[in-house]
């Protein structure tokens, strides 16, 4: 049974339920996987998945239900489920469905390609990784592991108000994960790499090359003392700090007083050098889309300009308490889930020069190129943050040490209000990216 003729079939049961409005979100996914090690072939996986949620309004409130299985059986299941739900809601806030616009972006995210991608091609890049990296250099000992994966996902969202939205993707990745050793010290590296068209457009001798040197590069790594130094956040630790303060330019969490930045719409709260977009319309970002979780038309929202914040991310529900419009940011982490408020490329904007110049300038600091414990040392609400790091030491614009057994403690909103460069080496990456950010100063706790 194909999903337009289950919807058919759901919403003309759902009249006789007594649901006034109906919609349901439908998504699948199927992914290839492999890891590889001395040469055979490790693990090899295939996972396919499919579900739909349905919401609809009984009696002026809305109902939700999920299911796994898109057959005539799970109708009334889904029926039952969404009513009684309804029937026991507390929550007062009315909801709509969205009626559909006259006009959606054209986004193409799906790749024939990478679709028809042999797992023979995925293998044999796995094992090139795999032979490049331990021949990069003899202090490398082991991979600990080495992949490359393709994914095919689409979803859909209809309902009874004339809603029809659909899309379809398509990504391959590869990547590495490697331990030097030299004497009684190890060290690890990793590195990885995208697609969103071409997986021939992957260089894994690269990735392989990429991930070695900085295993390499950690070895002899040894605590600092104690004290306050400038950091340089390398790109992927300062898209770490980054996704903090992202969740409180979420319009949901302002609401719910979640937000340090509540009551600062149009104010001036960071540094005049930080400008945070997002473009979900932007070709090539793994998070494009023409549409939100609720079929609303996406689209390009300056969120921070010059430091002061111009605008929150907010869904329909969101931006009704706010009193303006929707910027089609309503996101399903899956077809299970609520909708809530999400982002779907929201990027620092870069700056003009390279981190390798931003690091000749600095007479003494940090690079830090690792970040630990990212999930539970970041108060999102507050912006504290205290986590254990690596990199290196600076000094007279060289880096002269690695150094590890450190732990970097501040403010992510005071860090932005501090920031003296920011580098040119934005590469979209996730719904959350950063070039890299030189802070003034912050505090180091090592020896």
């Amino acid at each position: 049974m194909n999903i337009y003729e289950f919807q058919k079939g759901l919403f003309e049961q759902g009249k006789q339920y007594g649901f006034s409005d109906m919609e349901i979100f439908f998504s699948s996914s199927k992914s290839t996987s492999l890891s590889v090690q001395n040469g055979t072939v490790k693990d090899y996986n295939i996972t396919e998945s499919a579900g739909l949620s349905f919401r609809g309004i009984y009696k002026e409130k809305m109902g939700y239900s999920y299911s796994e299985k898109i057959s005539v059986e799970s109708i009334d299941f889904l029926l039952k489920e969404a009513l009684e739900n309804a029937e026991v809601i507390e929550i007062d806030d009315e909801e709509e469905l969205f009626e559909s616009s006259e006009r959606y972006e054209a986004i193409n995210n799906y790749s024939e390609d990478i679709a028809l991608l042999p797992v023979e091609k995925l293998i044999e890049s796995a094992f090139a990784m795999e032979r490049t990296v331990l021949q990069a250099d003899s202090r490398i000992k082991q991979v600990l592991d080495c992949t490359a994966s393709k994914n095919l996902y689409e979803v859909a969202i209809m309902n009874t108000k004339g809603l029809n939205c659909y899309s379809q993707g398509s990504t391959a990745s590869a990547a590495v994960y490697v331990m030097a050793s030299e004497g009684e010290q190890t060290s690890t590296g990793f590195y990885y790499d995208f697609t969103l068209t071409d997986f021939s457009e992957i260089d894994v001798h690269h990735i392989a090359d990429t991930a070695a040197a900085e295993a390499v590069s950690k070895l002899g790594a040894e605590s600092l003392p104690s004290g306050s130094y400038p950091v340089i956040f390398r790109y992927d630790t300062a898209t770490n700090l980054l996704g903090s303060l992202v969740s409180s330019l979420s319009g949901e969490n302002v609401e719910k007083g979640l937000s340090k930045l509540r009551d600062q719409l149009n104010k001036k709260v960071l540094g005049s050098n930080i400008n945070i977009i997002e473009d979900p319309l932007m070709i090539g970002a793994p998070g494009a889309a023409a549409f939100d979780a609720e079929g609303y038309p996406t689209q390009t929202t300056s969120l921070v300009e010059a430091g002061k914040v111009l605008s929150f991310m907010h869904n329909r529900k969101s931006a009704k308490k706010a009193g303006v419009s929707s910027t089609g940011n309503a996101s399903k982490y899956s077809y299970r889930s609520t909708v809530a408020v999400g982002p779907h490329n929201v990027y620092l904007k870069p700056g003009e020069r390279g981190v390798d110049e931003i690091i000749k300038d600095t007479e003494k600091g940090i690079f830090i190129i690792e970040l630990q414990g990212t999930h539970s040392g970041i108060n999102s609400v507050s912006g504290d943050f205290s986590l254990y790091a690596s990199g290196f030491l600076i000094e007279d614009g060289i880096l002269i040490k690695p150094v590890n057994q450190i732990t970097v403690s501040g403010n992510i909103f005071d860090a932005l209000n501090n920031v003296d460069e920011i580098g040119n080496d934005l590469v979209i990456r996730g719904s959350v990216t950063a070039p890299s950010v030189k802070v003034r100063s912050l505090a180091i706790a090592g020896q």
